[in-house]
C-alpha cells in the first residue's frame, strides 16, 4: 500500500505543482494582456480558477498524507499514548469529510455535464471532478495513515522514545 501512495504522492505533486504553474502563468497573462495589450481575454479567469481549483483540492490530499494540516497540541510531547491516540482519532475524523467528498462530488460532477463555463463554453463537470478525485486520493492515504497509527499504539511507548517518556 505504501508503494502505490508513494507512487501516487509524487504523480499528484506533480500534477499539483503544474496545475498551479498554469495558474500562475494565466493570471500573469491576464495582467499583461489586460494592463499593457488592452485586450480583453475572457478565458484566463475560467482557466485560473480551474486550475487552482484542481491545485488545492490535489493539494489537500498530499497534506493528508503528510499530516500537514493544521494541528492544536493540547497536550505535551511526553504524552506519548495520548497523542497517539489523538492522533487514531483526527485520522478516523478524516473519514466521513473523505465519504462527503467523494459520494456527493460525483453527484456534483454529474450536475456538472449540464452546466458549462461562460468563456470556453466547457462542462464544469470537468472542474468539480476534482473533488471526487481528491477524496479517492485521500481515502488510500488515509488507510495508509490509520494503518500506521493503530500499529503504532499497537506498539507501545517503547517504540518512540526507549521506554523513557512519562506516559498520562
Amino acid at each position: 500500500m505504501r508503494k502505490i501512495n508513494d507512487l501516487l504522492e509524487k504523480l499528484l505533486t506533480f500534477i499539483a505543482g503544474s496545475l498551479f504553474a498554469a495558474f500562475i502563468l494565466t493570471v500573469l497573462y491576464q495582467v499583461v494582456a489586460r494592463n499593457y495589450l488592452k485586450i480583453s481575454v475572457s478565458w484566463t479567469d475560467e482557466v485560473a480558477m480551474a486550475c487552482f481549483i484542481w491545485a488545492v483540492f490535489i493539494g489537500a490530499a498530499i497534506a493528508l498524507r503528510k499530516r500537514k494540516h493544521y494541528v492544536v497540541d493540547v497536550f505535551p510531547p511526553s504524552f506519548v499514548m495520548t497523542q497517539r491516540v489523538l492522533r487514531l482519532f483526527g485520522s478516523l475524523a478524516c473519514l466521513p469529510v473523505i465519504y462527503v467528498l467523494i459520494v456527493h462530488g460525483n453527484v456534483l460532477v454529474d450536475m456538472g455535464w449540464n452546466r458549462r463555463s461562460v468563456a470556453l463554453g466547457t462542462p464544469m463537470a470537468y472542474v468539480f471532478a476534482a473533488i471526487p478525485v481528491a477524496g479517492i486520493a485521500m481515502l488510500l492515504f488515509s488507510i495508509e495513515t490509520i494503518r500506521d497509527d493503530i500499529a503504532m499504539l499497537r506498539a507501545g511507548r517503547d517504540a518512540v522514545n526507549g521506554g523513557e517518556a512519562p506516559e498520562s
